[in-house]
């Protein structure tokens, strides 16, 4: 039987039904609700549209979850609690919850990579950075909520205050939702730049990696300092884990541009390795449905 899968986001939540050979039978994406009440009505709403066509349910969340109560706890983006067992006929279906970043790491790992690799770190960069991690194999999750990688200290940008009041975070410098941002101020600043014609045409932030684009130097100082700070984040996470990949994902993976060959550059030119190897960096193979098939592959996987 499928399994009803839900990648929620800060602002979307994408669901999608999935067959146990990982095949997207249908897929949709709502608003993500903003409190409890809501959230659990808009999922059993989707829940009982599908309840005919699924023995499983599984959710990936932004934040804190502790599985064995079925609840998530809290995240910078989704800042309530949730009680998953409040969904409507929450017995008539097996029930799975996890980090969203786990899921997404796991649908890459064992989709793609489990027969290459057995320690891969993936991040995902949307409204913040989440992150999963696999070591020998199997997701680490620690004391339950392991590989929250977006709330690492890294940036020299104290202005920016990120989750729990923690100032120059991973995320408050490279999420996604920084690159869009720092796009639209420099569109407002030279409208008639490369870079601001090609944002106007795609409205993604990851057009500020396109090589191709002639940029200002204003430009250049911005991407520079982003895929700088992404570098760093990447080289601590291997300096701990001494991983053998990294997989990039999110919503800009369906369009990153040439992200990955500015990381490659920028590591290649700022570090030196002369005992190892920096691990090989990926763009996510199955795009923003990593998550929803991340989700069921947990389900079914136990």
């Amino acid at each position: 039987m499928n399994c009803l899968s839900f990648d929620v986001g800060g602002t979307t939540i994408k669901y999608g039904v999935i067959n146990n050979s990982y095949e997207v039978i249908h897929k949709d994406k709502t608003p993500t609700p903003k409190d409890e009440e809501k959230f659990i009505e808009s999922l059993s709403e989707i829940i009982q549209k599908n309840i005919n066509n699924i023995s499983k349910v599984s959710v990936g969340m932004p934040g804190y979850v502790n599985v064995a109560s079925n609840k998530y706890l809290y995240g910078p983006h989704l800042p309530f609690e949730i009680d998953f067992s409040k969904l409507s006929n929450f017995s008539d279906y097996e029930f799975y919850l996890d980090n969203d970043g786990n899921v997404a790491a796991y649908c890459e790992y064992f989709l793609n990579y489990k027969n290459k690799y057995s320690n891969l770190i993936m991040l995902t960069f949307g409204t913040g950075v989440g992150g999963g991690i696999i070591s020998e194999g199997r997701l680490l999750r620690g004391s339950g909520n392991a590989g929250e990688v977006g709330h690492m200290l890294t940036s020299n940008d104290r202005d920016v205050e990120g989750d729990s009041g923690k100032k120059g975070s991973f995320e408050t410098s490279v999420a996604a939702s920084v690159w869009t941002k720092k796009c639209h101020e420099l569109t407002e600043k030279n409208q008639d730049s490369e870079l601001a014609k090609a944002f106007a045409l795609k409205n993604i932030g990851s057009v500020l990696f396109d090589t191709t684009l002639n940029l200002t130097d204003q430009e250049a100082t911005v991407r520079d300092e982003i895929i700088q700070n992404i570098s760093n984040g990447l080289l601590s996470l291997f300096e701990i884990f001494d991983n053998e990949a990294f997989v990039l994902g999110g919503s800009m993976s369906s369009e990153p541009f040439d992200l990955i060959e500015l990381i490659q550059i920028d590591i290649k030119n700022r570090y030196k390795f002369p005992s190892r190897t920096f691990p090989e960096v990926f763009i996510a193979s199955q795009g923003e449905d990593s998550g929803i098939i991340g989700a069921a592959a947990l389900a079914f996987d136990e």
